[in-house]
């Protein structure tokens, strides 16, 4: 998936995604899902951060987040 396919999804499936793919260890990092799919990490977080999701660097994993 590309970027531009990546962003017609709804968030939900985005993060379903990005998580499996990383889960599987075909890629080790979001650095390196990120190029595969021509995207910028960083603006992918900030993106995924707007719906309440954040990138949790020690389980390698997006997380959904509520506030109280």
């Amino acid at each position: 998936m590309y970027g531009h396919q990546f962003y017609r999804f709804p968030v939900e499936k985005r993060v379903k995604f990005i998580n499996t793919e990383l889960k599987q260890g075909r890629f080790n990092t979001l650095e390196e899902l990120a190029d595969n799919m021509f995207l910028d990490a960083e603006e992918m977080k900030n993106e995924l951060k707007k719906y309440g999701y954040f990138f949790v660097p020690e389980v390698n994993q997006f997380v959904h987040s509520v506030g109280a």
